[in-house]
Formats: C-alpha cells, sequence, structure tokens
C-alpha cells in the first residue's frame, strides 16, 4: 500500500497563542523559532517573554511577565503562564515538585532513532559542563539536584523502508517527565541510550529534511494537566498518526 503524505508546516514563524484560559492561569501554544526568555546571546530570535509583556501589559509586572517555566527554542508547545504573583510562586513550585503534593504532569512529543522498546523509563542525572556549553552531562550517579526521570511510550515504531530523513523512519515517542525537569533531559536523555532526536545535531541526531523543522530536535510540550485540568497543544505535523 501507498504510505499517505503528510504536510510539512508551511508558516516558519506563527506567533504564541492561548490554547486554555482559567482565571489565574493561562497555557500558550510555543513556536518552534522563539526563546522562552532572552538569551544570553542575542540571535534576533524573537521572545516569548517580550510578546506577553506587549500583547498582556499587565503581564509586566510579573517575574518573567508570569512564565511559570521555559521551553527551548526547538521545543514547541504548552508553556504555563501565571496571571498573578502568588500564582506565579504557587504554580514555579509545583512545576518543579517531586513525586508528592500535586505536581504538575508534563509530557512531551518526540522523534526517537527508531528501535526503542515499546515501553521503558530512564533516571539519569544531568549535569553542566564548562561555563558556555551548549550540552548536559549525563551519568548514572551524580547530585540528586540533577537526577531527571522520563517514562515513554512508543506510539508509532519507525519505518526502515523510506527515506532516513522522513519524520516517519523514527519512532513516535510520548516521554513523560516525572517530578522536577532538567536542562535538555528528554534530549541528552535519550542520546544517551543511543535513539537521539531527529534533527537533534547537539546530540547527534540524524537530520530532517529541511521542510519539516529546519534540523531543530523534533520535540514538543503536548499535554500539561493542572489539578485535573488536562491542556493539549495540537501536534506539530511530523507528529501526525500516520504510516
Amino acid at each position: 500500500m501507498k504510505e499517505p503524505t503528510l504536510q510539512p508546516d508551511k508558516d516558519r514563524q506563527p506567533l504564541p497563542a492561548i490554547v486554555h484560559e482559567e482565571s489565574e492561569w493561562f497555557v500558550l501554544n510555543k513556536p518552534v523559532g522563539w526563546h522562552s526568555v532572552a538569551a544570553r546571546v542575542t540571535d534576533g530570535a524573537p521572545t516569548v517573554e517580550q510578546w506577553l509583556g506587549e500583547s498582556f501589559p499587565a503581564q509586566g509586572a510579573l517575574t518573567e511577565c508570569g512564565l511559570v517555566h521555559r521551553l527551548d527554542l526547538s521545543t514547541s508547545g504548552c508553556l504555563l503562564v501565571a496571571r498573578t504573583a502568588q500564582m506565579h510562586q504557587t504554580l514555579r513550585d509545583n512545576f518543579s515538585a517531586g513525586f508528592g503534593g500535586w505536581s504538575i504532569e508534563k509530557k512531551y512529543l518526540a522523534l526517537a532513532t527508531r528501535g526503542l522498546q515499546s515501553r521503558g523509563e530512564f533516571s539519569l542525572c544531568f549535569a553542566g559542563r564548562h561555563k558556555g556549553s551548549a550540552k548536559v552531562t549525563v551519568s548514572e550517579v551524580g547530585h540528586r539536584n540533577e537526577r531527571g526521570t522520563c517514562r515513554w511510550c512508543v506510539l508509532r515504531a519507525g519505518a526502515g523502508n523510506i527515506d532516513s530523513t522522513d519524520p516517519r523512519s523514527f519512532d513516535l515517542v510520548e516521554v513523560e517527565v516525572v517530578g522536577p525537569g532538567r536542562r535538555h533531559q528528554i534530549r541528552a536523555g535519550f542520546g544517551s541510550l543511543g535513539h537521539p532526536l531527529a534533527g537533534d545535531s547537539l546530540y547527534r541526531g540524524t537530520e530532517l529534511a529541511t521542510e519539516w523543522n529546519e534540523n531543530f530536535a523534533a520535540l514538543h510540550s503536548w499535554k500539561l494537566t493542572i489539578t485535573g485540568i488536562q491542556v493539549e497543544s495540537p501536534r506539530p505535523s511530523w507528529a501526525q498518526q500516520t504510516r
């Protein structure tokens, strides 16, 4: 049977958009190619923090305009924003909570080099390298404040009979970040397992064809669950459930 054709995203610089609102917080869909906050080195890319301040002036009174967490430049999807200073602190505390309290559930979609077990988990330590290094070091032992845990399940196994730069040649994986998140936890974690993310050249991932995501790591913040309210960000085109 002939494989259906996936259509790549056409708009290269969409704006953030609200996908869910509550009285004291809301969730944005962050596009690829946006920093969450200003980067150390100016690269010309827009920031969600500035966009929030310009679009919703009341947010300017809050730290980082109310952003509760951050996503990498290359990561799209759910970004949680508080409307008040008190809720900002409450959500930040719970976003980085351990295994007690009402820690916020965080699920991602990723394209990983094919061959993963259908379900799995890793608990590893993620430590910064020398100052200015873009990568993190992954090890099995380290300080508890460096430990990050992920569980995954494969939603669609990668196909071996198509071009290696096609999204369908990778495993489409749902990844849950359990407890506190660490910098590059999903990207570096899967890289250390020998299954780096598509397009993630930093961790030796195979490049995707440029029409898909301009060689960014294929990672999407898919779902957040806050006090029982589940918010979902639309899947990017590379994460469509097709063969």
